[in-house]
């Protein structure tokens, strides 16, 4: 809790904001990208900051001159840039910090959803052409009173496993000053390279700053995408009949088995499948002859002939978005083998 808090007023007096190939493009010109289809753009967590939360841990001038000063240090040691360490806080100018500890690592200074106040999106941009990703954050709306500053950090992480821990990928400082807040502005790290699949998501800490010194912040670990080594996102489907949801693996480094150590393919799973469907689920109202019987998690992969593992897919939902996807997964995948 206290790493973040440190950065977090740290920002508050100094403004570090990056500058890429992607940061120095416009919002507009990015948001054109996206809708040419040319970068796919995945919202992965809202941030809320208003100036009416409930409870909050009050410091004194002297605590917050301490953390300040701590705070500066730390980032002159991860910068390694000299800043100024002249200023003075004075009581009317200590604000409450609204913090609330959850268990493990993880810190949240989440906030009450209030009516004065502003709300931030934080998510990945995905460039497939280039096998590129980018972390942005970006304004989404405020609530009557306008900030003055909004500042803090995004880190993009990266894993193997959605339930392990993750690795940093790319840090990025961001502030938004006045005239950027009243256009709704978007900043955007500098883009990572995608070799691997992996599952990717962001990390944002954020404080707000009210022209009548009040201020507000919020951390929040935003929602894991898994992405094949092209950069194409795990397809999504439900089955409308069943409501049978095709799930994510769990891990993104399955090894590939040879023929001779998976599961072999079950000839008569299909006709065993549909009839067990039918009894559980009733006749649906497609037609069967359109539908490929899909090993959610493929053989090849690990996968098993059991029905919680099938589901019913389109066939050419199965063979131009499922199965391609699946094709860029592992590192090693022999020409002509099957999933």
């Amino acid at each position: 809790m206290k790493k973040y808090l440190l950065t977090l007023l740290a920002f508050a007096v100094f403004l570090i904001s990056p500058s890429g190939s992607y940061a120095e493009n416009s919002k507009d010109s990015i948001e054109e990208r996206i809708e040419r289809g040319e970068l796919k753009k995945l919202p992965s967590t809202e941030i809320e900051l208003t100036t009416d939360s409930g409870t909050g841990e009050l410091l004194n001038a002297e605590e917050l001159s301490s953390i300040h000063l701590a705070a500066i240090e730390e980032l002159e040691a991860e910068t390694g840039e000299k800043l100024d360490k002249n200023f003075e806080i004075s009581e009317h100018e200590v604000q409450e910090l609204h913090l609330e500890e959850n268990t493990g690592e993880e810190v949240s200074l989440r906030s009450k959803t209030g009516g004065s106040g502003v709300k931030l999106v934080a998510g990945l941009i995905i460039d497939e052409r280039n096998k590129e990703i980018v972390s942005y954050i970006e304004i989404e709306n405020i609530n009557v009173a306008r900030v003055a500053m909004i500042t803090g950090k995004v880190t993009l992480e990266s894993s193997t496993n959605r339930k392990r821990s993750y690795r940093d990928e790319d840090v990025f400082h961001y502030t938004f000053t006045a005239p950027e807040i009243k256009k709704r502005a978007m900043k955007v790290s500098d883009p990572v390279s995608i070799v691997d699949t992996n599952f990717w998501r962001t990390v944002s800490t954020s404080l707000a700053t009210w022209p009548n010194g009040k201020t507000d912040a919020d951390h929040k670990v935003g929602k894991e995408f898994l992405l094949n080594k092209k950069g194409i996102e795990y397809p999504k489907y439900r089955d409308a009949h069943s409501r049978i949801k095709m799930f994510e693996p769990d891990e993104a480094d399955l090894a590939w088995l040879p023929k001779s150590q998976r599961e072999q393919r079950d000839p008569g799973v299909r006709k065993e499948y549909i009839k067990w469907y039918e009894n559980k689920y009733g006749v649906p109202n497609f037609n069967w002859s359109d539908v490929d019987i899909h090993h959610i998690i493929p053989l090849a992969y690990g996968g098993y002939n059991d029905f919680d593992n099938l589901i019913p897919l389109p066939e050419d939902f199965h063979r131009q978005e499922v199965t391609p996807w699946w094709a860029s997964y592992g590192k090693y995948v022999p020409d002509g083998d099957d999933y």
